[in-house]
């Protein structure tokens, strides 16, 4: 009785691997999609943070994280003072306001706001936005905890190796709510997949 040895050819095997393959690629994306997407748009803002934290303590400086927080435009970037900065709050709140009372007016009457910061291009070359479906729901920061639901929003990293007390909410596209924390003086982060406020986390 003759056996049959006969095996698969390398053009069959070739045509299976090109079909499971094809097969991946449309599963893959389907599979964890908000999930995935979300641990990625968390760790680069949280990497982002450890970064200029580390800078700030290399070159003496003090740094901050801007957040543009308009319904239309999430994105943020990193900006270096350009002289010995003490930040006053009650100062920031004011020149905030002020920018956002005069939003709408010439764009030389913001100019009249002096600005110890300015972007650091070698950090990012441009503002790093939010993927479509994610927005920064709040940002708290400072001693007083006040917190930014629209316009600009800052947290600062200073020479020292401390950085503000600060939390940053993220809203993902299924509407789960992820909080970021930093310890002011370690640096270290932490993620809680709720809705939190500072005051929350010193109780």
């Amino acid at each position: 009785m003759e056996k049959n040895n006969r095996g698969f050819s390398l053009v069959e095997i070739s045509i299976v691997i090109l079909i499971i393959g094809g097969l991946l690629t449309i599963a893959l994306p389907r599979m964890n999609f908000g999930k995935v997407d979300t641990k990625k748009v968390i760790r680069d803002v949280t990497i982002s943070a450890k970064e200029v934290r580390n800078r700030a303590k290399l070159y003496g400086t003090t740094y901050r994280l801007a957040f543009r927080l308009d319904a239309d435009n999430q994105s943020y970037w990193v900006e270096k003072s350009t002289t010995v900065t003490f930040i006053d709050k009650a100062a920031l709140e004011k020149a905030r306001d002020e920018a956002k009372n005069s939003f709408r007016k010439d764009e030389k009457d913001e100019a009249k706001i002096p600005n110890p910061f300015q972007p650091d291009s070698t950090f990012f070359k441009k503002e790093q936005i939010l993927p479509k479906g994610y927005t920064f729901k709040l940002i708290e920061s400072g001693a007083r905890n006040v917190t930014y639901s629209d316009g600009m929003a800052y947290i600062h990293f200073f020479p020292q190796g401390f950085i503000e007390a600060s939390l940053i909410q993220i809203e993902d596209p299924k509407k789960n709510i992820w909080s970021i924390t930093f310890n002011p003086i370690t640096g270290q982060a932490s993620i809680i997949p709720e809705a939190k406020l500072l005051k929350d986390l010193e109780q």
